[in-house]
């Protein structure tokens, strides 16, 4: 279980000084809470963990502390080992430069991995769903995507992908994803 601990809170989900504690799982019987290493930093207020699929990572929202964790344009997208370790800020956080708009500054937020994990050539994919405000055409937050891939100890980043097939006039600050199996088409008559 990963979880943000804060001395204040609004809404249930509004901080300025959260830091991630993890509980292991350890066959249902829970244990002790912990910080998570680069993920609890006094300097920052941590927020939205979200396990990778195969928990080798966790990702999270971070502002500077004191600011809030909620809608925030300071807001950015990090990640650590789920061991812990040194946090690392995604590549797709900086919008293209035609944007003219620069990150910190354009509300990245509500990180949620995809819920498999691919393996090719060595290699493990990740894929990152995420809100952001970066497009000033959206009338709101949109969607984004983006692939972490991992050989060894090699960690290879990516700016992100717009998914093109939004509402531009609605909201979408909760990104979610699903395992979809397409049927096989008929056969020919």
């Amino acid at each position: 279980v990963a979880y943000v601990s804060t001395s204040t809170s609004g809404a249930g989900v509004i901080g300025t000084d959260g830091q991630i504690w993890t509980v292991p799982y350890n066959a249902r019987k829970g244990g002790a809470a912990t910080p998570l290493s680069g993920a609890a930093d006094p300097t920052y207020t941590q927020f939205y963990p979200i396990w990778s699929a195969d928990d080798a990572y966790v990702a999270f929202d971070r502002v500077p502390t004191g600011a809030s964790s909620y809608n925030d344009p300071a807001a950015e997208i990090f990640f650590v080992p789920s061991a812990g370790g040194t946090a690392t800020r995604f590549a797709a956080n900086d919008p293209p430069a035609c944007l003219r708009v620069t990150s910190p500054g354009v509300t990245n937020s509500w990180p949620k991995w995809s819920p498999q994990v691919a393996t090719a050539n060595g290699s493990k994919y990740y894929f990152l769903v995420f809100s952001s405000t970066r497009d000033a055409i959206a009338m709101g937050p949109q969607l984004y995507v983006t692939p972490l891939v991992v050989k060894g100890s090699t960690v290879t980043m990516y700016k992100a992908l717009y998914l093109w097939n939004q509402p531009e006039t609605e909201h979408n600050h909760t990104p979610a994803w699903d395992v979809f199996a397409l049927p096989p088409p008929p056969p020919p008559k």
